[in-house]
Formats: structure tokens, C-alpha cells, sequence
């Protein structure tokens, strides 16, 4: 193979031999770069995936050395380089867990061998450069809508890839206008091409290995971000139950009042505390308090619109925030809660457990969140006090505002019932 002559008179020639080797080697060494990650983390199997990808594409360029990739010589090497897109694909696949069906994987490598094996002479070079351009794309593009549907939204480096996948698309697809004038077969023969298609080819050679490298780093950050995520939303969530914990609660609560008390909505908080949820335990064991702890967390979500916050509390206390509830729709909802909880089939209890619900409702500026709760728990404590398994609702916050200020209440007051609250405000 030669190398460009150094007459031609193009604006920017890269010596292809040479890039090639660049090629072989950047990709293997993300390949294995991208092994040793998953490695680490085992449970990522796309990181695997993409590392053999790699590696079957920095075999194919090896075999390749620059030559078009239609020759009968390089038939086989352009077949890998249709299966290292395919696994690239399954990988991107994997990473949003979805399944992945093998057939797919190895579809474009089979096409275009039976298309070659059909067309057969080396005359239709333009043709096989269509098919080929056509079959990387497909999988380029089933990658980058992976990405699109993602199930973590949350990860930043998805939209970089996303956009790099797009690109790399049209690098590819790029190719089909120019399939009749890209006749080569060794390297040399780009001395007879006008600077116009030389500069093309080099465009088209350092974007595949700047695409490479970036999408490897690319998803290296994604799977970092994930790992990281997942840590985030477990330092947040409730492990038996699934749903918000405490420390959730009083992060995400606080913005939520602030939120509604700005837009002039109204906030409903109840709270739900267990009766005879000790005697479950001692005498059905825990597997059976923890069957009618998720029995309650069940209860309470159909219930919930999309902005509420449900939280586990700790032990059997739960709460729950309405932005935007009347009393009216926080009443109705603790009163399911409370009927349906009443009527829980869980086998094998010495006695049923029921459920107390405390109300309270605020609306007004400079209200916070433990002011709030502490509100709700001396609701509680009162429906607790009168028998337990009711409802109680508290008198509505006040704060006081600026002389000739209005603030109209959102329902009568209730007589306050003075009591030894039984604070749950410590700290998360």
C-alpha cells in the first residue's frame, strides 16, 4: 500500500496507512479500557458489551489496512465491523435494560454477506458502499433511540452521546451520495481523486476514531452516573416499602410547601400512625408487620396525584404531603385509607391493627414544614387519644401578617385540643 502523493494539492490529506493504525490501536485499548470498567462493576453489562464492540472493530480495521471495504479480500473484516455495531447496539440496549435478541445483533453482518455473495463481482462497489453506509447507520440510529428512551433522564451525559450518535449517523449516511465516486481499492488509489474526495475520505476516517473515543468516554460517565444515582435514590428511599424516607421527606417537603404557599395553593399533610403494630410483631413476627406495612404503603398510592409525597416516617409512622388539597380531598382520602386499612386481609395476626390519621392544613407565607408537622401530630395524638383507628384534623396554621394584609382562611377553624404532643421532628 502507498502512501498520498505528496503532489496532490488537497487542503487537508491525512496519510490513511497511517491513521489506520491509530485506529487499531485507540480502539483496542477503549475496548479493553471498557472491560476493565465492567469488571468493576459487574453488574453494568453494557460496559462488557461495548468493550467487545470495540474490540471487534479495531480487529476489522486491522484487517481492513485501508482497503475498500467491498473487496472480496475484505469481506469477512467488514462483516466484523457489521457485528461490532451490532454489539455496540446491544450494549446501548442492555444499559436501558431491555432484552436484547441475538438475531438482531448479527442481522446486518448476514446481509451484507448474502448481499455481496449475490452481487458478487467487484463492479458493484458503489452499491456494496450504499448497503454497508446503510447497515451501520441502522444500527447507529437503534442506539441513539435507546438512549432517547432512557430510564435514567437524570444522567447528563446522555444528551452529549445522544448528539454524537446523531452525528456519527450522518457521517455514515453521508457516504451514499458519494458511493460511485469512492471506487478504491489500495490506498494509492487516491492519487487519481479529485482533493474534493480525498479530503472527504479523511473527514470521514478521523470522525469514525474521534466518535469512538468520545462515545467511550461518553458512556463510561453514564454508567458512573448511574452507579451514583442509584446511590442517591437509596440514601432516599424507604428499602421495605419503596417510597420516600424520612430524609426525602424533609428535602423534597420544604420546597414543595414553598411552592404552594408561592402560587397560593393549599397544603394538606396527614399523617398515619399504626395501632397494635408492636403486638403484630411479637406475635406474628416481623415478616408479618412488614407484610402490613406495605399493606398501608399500598393503600395510600393509588390515592396520591403525581406531585404528592408519600414518606415512611420510621417504624409505623408514615406522611403524607398534598400541594394543592382542599380538606375536603385530604379528608376523603385519609377516611379510604383508614376504611380500607380496617379491612386488610393479613392472615395469622393476634390481633388487627388499625390506623390513626392526623390532618392539618396550611396556606399562608413564612409557614414551614416542621411547623406543619408538629401541627399534624398533635392531630394525631388526639385521634390516638379518643380511641385511635379516626381521623382528626387540626385547627388551620396562622401566621402573622402586616396590618391590612388579608389572608381569608381555606375552612372554619377547629377547636384547638390541648395536649402533650408526641413530637416526631428529630433529625433524618
Amino acid at each position: 500500500m502507498g502512501t498520498v502523493p505528496a503532489s496532490a494539492n488537497s487542503p487537508f490529506i491525512v496519510d490513511l496507512p497511517t491513521l489506520c493504525l491509530v485506529s487499531v490501536f485507540l480502539t483496542a485499548t477503549v475496548g479493553a479500557l471498557l472491560l476493565f470498567a465492567w469488571m468493576q462493576n459487574r453488574r453494568e453489562l453494557a460496559l462488557a458489551l461495548w468493550g467487545i464492540g470495540c474490540l471487534f472493530a479495531s480487529v476489522a480495521v486491522a484487517l481492513l489496512r485501508g482497503r475498500f471495504p467491498g473487496d472480496s479480500s475484505t469481506l469477512a473484516a467488514t462483516a466484523l465491523l457489521c457485528c461490532a455495531y451490532g454489539v455496540l447496539w446491544a450494549g446501548a440496549r442492555t444499559f436501558e435494560g431491555r432484552k436484547v435478541q441475538p438475531a438482531f445483533v448479527f442481522a446486518g453482518a448476514a446481509l451484507w454477506l448474502v448481499i455481496c455473495q449475490w452481487s458478487g463481482s467487484t463492479g458493484t462497489q458503489p452499491a456494496r458502499l450504499f448497503v454497508l453506509s446503510a447497515i451501520l447507520a441502522t444500527y447507529v440510529l437503534m442506539g441513539a433511540r435507546e438512549v432517547w428512551r432512557g430510564l435514567d433522564p437524570e444522567l447528563m451525559s446522555r444528551w452529549p452521546t445522544l448528539a454524537l450518535l446523531v452525528i456519527h449517523a450522518g457521517f455514515l449516511l453521508a457516504r451514499i451520495p458519494l458511493a460511485g465516486a469512492l471506487r478504491l481499492h489500495t490506498v494509492s488509489a487516491m492519487g487519481a481523486m479529485s482533493s474534493g474526495q480525498r479530503l472527504f475520505i479523511s473527514v470521514m476516517a478521523l470522525e469514525a476514531l474521534c466518535t469512538t473515543f468520545a462515545l467511550v468516554f461518553l458512556r463510561v460517565c453514564m454508567a458512573k452516573e448511574r452507579v451514583e444515582l442509584q446511590q442517591r435514590k437509596a440514601a432516599l428511599t424507604d428499602a421495605l416499602t419503596g417510597i420516600a424516607n424520612r430524609r426525602d421527606f424533609f428535602e423534597r417537603g420544604e420546597r414543595l410547601l414553598a411552592a404552594a404557599i408561592a402560587d397560593r395553593q393549599p397544603v394538606a399533610l396527614l399523617l398515619f400512625d399504626l395501632g397494635r403494630f408492636k403486638d403484630v410483631n411479637d406475635g406474628a413476627g416481623h415478616h408479618a408487620g412488614d407484610q402490613v406495612l406495605r399493606g398501608l404503603t399500598e393503600l395510600v398510592k393509588p390515592a396520591m396525584a403525581a406531585e404528592d409525597l408519600f414518606a415512611r416516617m420510621g417504624g409505623d409512622e408514615f406522611a403524607c404531603m398534598l400541594p394543592g388539597a382542599s380538606m375536603t380531598r385530604a379528608l376523603q382520602i385519609a377516611e379510604t385509607v383508614r376504611r380500607g386499612f380496617d379491612a386488610l386481609p393479613v392472615a395469622g395476626l393476634p390481633c388487627h391493627p388499625t390506623v390513626s390519621v392526623g390532618l392539618a392544613m396550611a396556606s399562608e407565607p413564612g409557614q414551614t414544614l416542621q411547623s406543619l408537622v408538629a401541627s399534624a401530630d398533635r392531630a394525631l395524638y388526639r385521634a390516638k387519644a379518643e380511641g385511635r383507628n379516626r381521623v382528626a384534623p387540626a385547627p388551620l396554621v396562622r401566621v402573622e401578617r402586616p396590618a391590612g394584609e388579608p389572608a381569608p382562611p381555606l375552612a372554619p377553624a377547629l377547636p384547638i385540643i390541648i395536649a402533650k404532643p408526641r413530637s416526631i421532628l428529630g433529625a433524618s
